[in-house]
């Protein structure tokens, strides 16, 4: 039984060189400025106030893979929206059908003549014009 006495003092002479790590009793002093945590915004952001004919909204990269405009053609819509209909509309998984690529996206009905796109939903019209 020589073997587990020698190992249990062996642990605790470990034990006892990790605990007196040199702690002088000093509290360290920290690296940088004190962490700051930002506190919420009072007001909400709210919804996306709609866009009305004419505004352009940003731009998509079409499956050409040029750069198109989204633009509210007729009608009112969010930009938020009318990119996102035209981003699932360009995303190469999307089944289109025939040489107009006719595609329903979110209930917009989309089609292509040659470099601009057109989806159309009630009485809104949006285009991505590359």
């Amino acid at each position: 039984m020589v073997v587990p006495r020698v190992l249990v003092l062996v642990a605790l002479v470990v034990l006892a060189g990790c605990s007196s790590g040199g702690h002088s009793g000093k509290r360290q002093q920290p690296s940088g400025p004190p962490l700051v945590i930002p506190k919420p915004s009072r007001t909400p952001t709210g919804p996306p106030r709609p866009a009305l004919a004419g505004a352009v909204c940003g731009k998509v990269d079409a499956l050409g893979g040029y750069p198109a405009r989204v633009v509210v053609v007729k009608g009112r819509t969010t930009c938020v929206t009318a990119l996102r209909v035209f981003r699932k509309y360009y995303d190469p998984t999307t089944p289109a059908e025939g040489s107009a690529g006719l595609a329903v996206i979110d209930r917009w009905t989309c089609s292509t003549r040659l470099r601009v796109a057109t989806c159309t939903l009630r009485t809104t019209t949006i285009q991505a014009r590359g």
